[in-house]
């Protein structure tokens, strides 16, 4: 028995195709608008627009909430983005343009920037505890979107929405802290993997975005998250459950969603639903659209996510 929605739409006009996925569960998306709304890109890059959220995927989304009865009063866009000066992704990427474009104001936020933090632990390889320092701007907003790209990763095999809203927001001097590491140098797998997944889900339990689109129109694939290797994937997919989302989007890529660390889980601590099974899909048929990603040159490292002991610490108290 389905006990989710997930809308999936097949094109290669973004902002059409993202439109549609979320008009399909558009009484879903209706439930969770606030008085303000946060919609969260992913800014990967300051100025290589193939590994982050295209302007026209919010417009996407932003059509629909403009149609719903209950409007909010206003909207953030706000992302921690790497950049190499605050503010450049939006410039390169057209986002100044929408501040004119709605009858909502618009603002462009710079999480980068943020003052107020509330600190949470995470695990480190050798079992030792870090604190991470969460964003009190996404926290304290009654309605979070996720809008994020389909692409392979490095660490988590894909990262798609739950993983943008998480460590795209997070105080940047901690997130090499969520792979379970203080640095980068002394990054390994599988050890990597299995702090990684846990640590992720761990802080979704504080941050699972309120709604999540997925923009798959042009895929990354191979050793992403960055670089130019493109993927013309053609879907775009939108959901009220963000796990949901992401196991429909793992299996377009290729990739089981039950053997995609974060997606069993949070499925497994009941944070969503990644058994496709259990998934009431609308739209576009899902598996007339399933392509094989080019995964990371470490996959079969990353498949050994699954921690050796009591995984249930990933769950917080």
């Amino acid at each position: 028995m389905a006990i989710s929605r997930v809308g999936l739409s097949e094109g290669t006009n973004r902002r059409e195709s993202v439109r549609r996925s979320v008009e399909l569960v558009r009484d879903d998306l209706a439930g969770r608008m606030g008085k303000e709304v946060i919609l969260k890109p992913n800014f990967l890059s300051g100025n290589n627009p193939l590994v982050c959220t295209h302007v026209d995927a919010l417009r996407g989304v932003l059509d629909v909430i403009m149609t719903l009865p209950q409007k909010p009063e206003r909207i953030l866009v706000a992302e921690g983005g790497n950049e190499s000066y605050s503010g450049e992704a939006f410039r390169h990427f057209g986002y100044t343009d929408l501040i004119d474009e709605y009858d909502i104001p618009i603002e462009l936020v710079d999480l980068n920037e943020e003052t107020r933090w509330l600190a949470t632990r995470v695990y480190m390889v050798d079992g030792t505890w870090q604190m991470v320092r969460m964003p009190r701007t996404i926290l304290d907003c009654p309605c979070v979107i996720s809008v994020a790209v389909a692409k392979t990763h490095d660490g988590a095999m894909v990262t798609l929405a739950l993983k943008n809203l998480i460590m795209g927001t997070i105080r940047k001097s901690d997130r090499i802290k969520v792979h379970g590491f203080v640095s980068h140098k002394e990054r390994e797998h599988p050890a990597e993997a299995r702090a990684l997944n846990r640590n992720l889900v761990r802080l979704a339990k504080h941050m699972m975005p309120d709604f999540s689109v997925i923009d798959g129109t042009i895929g990354i694939q191979g050793n992403g998250p960055g670089g130019t290797d493109t993927v013309p994937l053609g879907l775009s997919a939108a959901s009220a459950d963000t796990i949901s989302v992401d196991a429909v989007i793992s299996k377009a890529m290729g990739f089981e969603p039950l053997e995609v660390g974060t997606v069993f889980y949070a499925d497994a601590l009941e944070l969503g639903t990644g058994d496709l099974r259990k998934i009431d899909i609308l739209g576009s048929v899902l598996s007339d659209h399933i392509r094989t990603f080019k995964p990371h040159d470490t996959i079969e490292l990353q498949r050994k996510w699954a921690f050796e002991g009591d995984w249930s610490t990933a769950k917080v108290t």
